[in-house]
């Protein structure tokens, strides 16, 4: 069949739909960072053509963006080898395990305490969040434009939810690794 006709393995979806929903979700973001760069750089002056200008030059970055981010990702993802864990009833049990600390099935401990290493290992990205949010500070201290600090608290809010939410899973993997393994 084509890859419209095939389904998803526990959702019964069509694959197609996936791709309608991503697609709409690449345009989505196309078009609005391409707004919010377009409202930054014209300050307030509402021209005609000047505007529009503006905003049909905001519109090729984050286009290239997208389009390399759809024909590129979708070949990574077509390369990774398929493990065990990649199925969503397996990724959901992996959770349910690392947030209760332990599990009784072997195999979904070792999967467990993989998925555990890997956020251990991406500790960093607390202080990635960090940084990005301490220096988002002096544009909402210093500017005049209304538009760059509420910019500034979005991404400040973004980075503080981001660093919340690993900092979480980050504990989830320590509390479970540091219990026994399970034995088969």
């Amino acid at each position: 069949m084509t890859s419209g006709g095939r389904v998803a393995s526990d959702e019964q979806v069509p694959l197609g739909r996936h791709r309608r929903s991503t697609y709409a979700v690449a345009a989505a973001v196309v078009v609005g960072a391409a707004a919010m760069g377009t409202a930054a750089m014209v300050d307030g002056d509402t021209g005609g053509s000047g505007l529009l200008a503006a905003f049909a030059l905001m519109l090729i970055p984050p286009l290239v963006g997208a389009v390399a981010a759809l024909v590129f990702g979708r070949r990574l993802i077509r390369r990774m080898p398929r493990t065990a864990g990649d199925d969503p009833a397996t990724r959901r049990r992996i959770g349910q395990a690392l947030r209760d600390g332990s599990t009784d099935d072997p195999r979904l401990d070792a999967l467990a305490r993989r998925e555990a290493r890997l956020r251990v290992g991406q500790r960093w990205l607390l202080w990635l969040f960090a940084v990005v949010a301490v220096t988002q500070v002096s544009a909402l201290v210093s500017t005049v434009n209304p538009f760059s600090r509420v910019l500034a608290v979005m991404l400040i809010l973004l980075m503080v939810g981001a660093a919340w939410y690993r900092w979480r899973g980050l504990r989830e993997a320590r509390r479970y690794l540091a219990g026994p393994p399970s034995q088969p």
